[in-house]
């Protein structure tokens, strides 16, 4: 199959990403999801997570965090605060971030349906993606 679909990851700093692939897999709020070239539009809201997108027969995988995705039959643009391509993701020092993230999400008197809290757990969610990622790539 061709690769007739291009996924772009735009960041703050710019496009963080751009490929040309097969298909695409993203966490969504809702589930994970794919798209394939041909999709019906589509407009999703993201949490952290691991994308993943074959190109030229090869799975790519890539930490993304919240934000949005839209998609159309010939392209999927992904709209992120956070991103972490494999090769930038040390492991240990990722480790230690969970370990403090975890310890200030026990140690916070927050509600849980506070925007502190959701920052918090996002901390965590987002070291456990880029975790999960290294995890794909084989790092």
């Amino acid at each position: 199959m061709a690769d007739d679909l291009t996924l772009e990851v735009a960041t703050p700093s710019g496009i963080s990403f751009e490929i040309k692939c097969e298909w695409v897999s993203a966490p969504s709020v809702a589930g994970e999801f794919g798209v394939l070239a041909g999709h019906l539009p589509l407009l999703a809201a993201m949490k952290c997570g691991v994308l993943k997108a074959k190109s030229e027969g090869k799975e790519q995988a890539v930490a993304i965090g919240p934000g949005f995705v839209s998609a159309s039959p010939t392209k999927v643009e992904i709209l992120s605060d956070l991103f972490a391509h494999p090769r930038d993701i040390k492991v240990s020092e990722v480790k230690e971030e969970l370990k403090e993230a975890e310890a200030t999400l026990r140690a916070a008197d927050a509600d849980p349906e506070s925007s502190e809290f959701a920052e918090l757990q996002r901390d965590v969610d987002w070291a456990i993606a880029r975790l999960d990622t290294a995890a794909e790539a084989g790092a």
